[in-house]
């Protein structure tokens, strides 16, 4: 294993009770086989909301059962099971989202029996801050610190006598409507409209520009990476005739951009929970928005590129948003035709047309 989060982890399961125990997955998935070959006796859940180590999960650890009973379960979902587990692991690394954690935390606390244990471990040094959250919700915290890392392990005693919430939803303008966003922690965007999404939805503004040279509105449009729904529902807004397909690869994402698109009054945008850039009805949908992360060295916007060449029929448009503009200007000159920038304040969308 190459995160030390994951070692201190491994390195503790005689600390773990049964008969079943969650393993929250948020960065990888080798924890999972350490964990099954080290205590054979216990039946695991292993729980991530991205699709993709989702995916990865069910390629090495289907459900298995022993006697009648399931000894591996994998969940992909917003949340946790609701189920009352012996003890809980969830390795985490220094630069991880506070407000993730925090939440989590709170939400491992209602999963565990009474007596339970979550093992939570750190790359982090010293791990003061995840110690001082663990000790406001947890009755015992023990700490065991590591040259590489810090393990804590937290007992349940009573249940919490309040819960925080972290959901939240922010407002944002459109012509002359206000939409209403619902998010939470690790959702794109969390609590405010990012500025790439807002310039996604600004270049809707093209299809009423005749010199755009458009064959005509968009009936069935792709959002990839929908985050909390804010351009699928601008989107919706802009062209109330369309369908519309909001795809992203995380749990809770799919979870809030549904939610948002019910705060609007809004039945036409259907979620799907996809890593794989597999889309229903290929070659059939008129435009694909996207706002790709920079990182993974542009894996994720090669893949938002292969998605739309193989779902956009023939002169179907795509709009994509991005900052660093050289390297998604030559690879999308290279797959489709009618490159063309637009810049909306610090951000850049480039549109093109699907070859025919």
């Amino acid at each position: 294993m190459k995160s030390w989060s994951d070692r201190l982890i491994a390195d503790s399961v005689s600390e773990l009770t049964g008969p079943d125990v969650l393993a929250v997955l948020m960065h990888g998935t080798t924890l999972a086989s350490a964990l099954k070959e080290a205590r054979s006796d216990l039946s695991f859940t292993f729980f991530t909301p991205e699709h993709f180590f989702s995916r990865t999960l069910h390629s090495f650890h289907d459900s298995t059962a022993v006697g009648g009973v399931e000894q591996t379960r994998i969940s992909c979902a917003a949340d946790p099971p609701e189920h009352a587990f012996g003890s809980a692991v969830f390795p985490t690394l220094m630069g991880d989202s506070s407000e993730v954690a925090q939440e989590m935390f709170q939400t491992l606390h209602t999963r565990l029996k009474p007596g339970g244990r979550l093992l939570v471990s750190t790359n982090n040094l010293k791990g003061k801050w995840v110690e001082a959250q663990l000790k406001a919700l947890y009755s015992t915290v023990e700490i065991r610190k590591s040259p590489h890392g810090v393990l804590f392990i937290a007992t349940r005693s009573q249940p919490l006598k309040k819960l925080r919430g972290y959901r939240a939803r922010f407002d944002f303008r459109y012509g002359e409507q206000l939409l209403t966003c619902e998010t939470r922690p690790g959702v794109f965007s969390h609590r405010r409209l990012d500025g790439g999404a807002r310039a996604l939805i600004r270049s809707l503004q093209l299809f009423a520009d005749s010199t755009e040279g458009l064959d005509r509105t968009p009936q069935k449009i792709i959002e990839m990476g929908s985050g909390c729904g804010a351009v699928s529902i601008a989107a919706a807004t802009s062209f109330p005739d369309a369908e519309l397909l909001a795809v992203d690869s995380d749990a809770r994402a799919v979870q809030c951009t549904a939610q948002s698109a019910a705060l609007n009054g809004i039945t036409r945008i259907n979620t799907l929970l996809s890593s794989e850039g597999a889309v229903p009805a290929p070659g059939t949908w008129d435009l694909l928005l996207g706002n790709p992360p920079y990182y993974s060295d542009f894996r994720i916007a090669e893949l938002f590129l292969q998605t739309a060449r193989k779902s956009l029929r023939p002169g179907g448009r795509i709009h994509i948003v991005t900052k660093p503009v050289e390297w998604q200007e030559a690879r999308m000159k290279q797959l489709f035709q009618n490159v063309q920038a637009h810049k909306f304040g610090e951000y850049t969308v480039f549109t093109a047309i699907q070859k025919g």
